[in-house]
């Protein structure tokens, strides 16, 4: 046997590591993106909620409006925003995050309240600074609501309401 001849005669090695590292490199990437893809947890959906909101009072100077659960998931308004964060535009102004606080409440604080299907909850709308801060509504404005789930950053409502 001719062992120099054996060692000379390489011409299939290049096709056959070429294949070799072609097949080593699509495995990687499909672990990779199995990995990526069935690595996430399932996240929780944005409750689905049919809710009405009317003016209560209208012409009068402070913004107090009665929402309404007509149906679907409970939504969880709470004291400091980080469930669900109630939006306000009056007229062509500026869009700002808004404290929630119950009638009879003058001390202009949140409460956490749920709202449930057939409960209504009346509200009187503070700009967000604390103290008694109510967002005042001319007679005929328009205020355009968005209640949206912080979690998923999904609208649950959006509403326009006449004063």
């Amino acid at each position: 046997m001719n062992f120099r001849r054996l060692f000379e005669n390489n011409k299939a090695v290049s096709p056959v590591i070429g294949v070799v590292l072609m097949v080593a490199i699509t495995v990687i990437l499909a672990a990779a993106i199995g990995s990526a893809v069935f690595g996430q947890g399932t996240s929780e959906p944005a409750p689905q909620a049919d809710i009405n909101i009317k003016a209560v009072n209208p012409g009068a100077d402070t913004a107090t409006v009665t929402l309404e659960h007509l149906g679907g998931d409970p939504v969880n308004f709470d004291a400091d925003s980080s469930v669900t964060k109630v939006m306000v535009t009056i007229g062509n102004a500026a869009t700002q995050v808004v404290d929630i606080g119950p009638v009879g409440v003058n001390d202009g604080l949140t409460d956490a309240f749920v709202l449930d299907v057939g409960k209504t909850q009346a509200l009187i709308l503070n700009d967000g600074i604390g103290g008694n801060n109510q967002i005042t509504v001319a007679a005929g404005d328009t205020v355009n609501f968005k209640i949206v789930d912080v979690a998923t950053s999904q609208l649950i409502c959006d509403q326009d309401v006449r004063f």
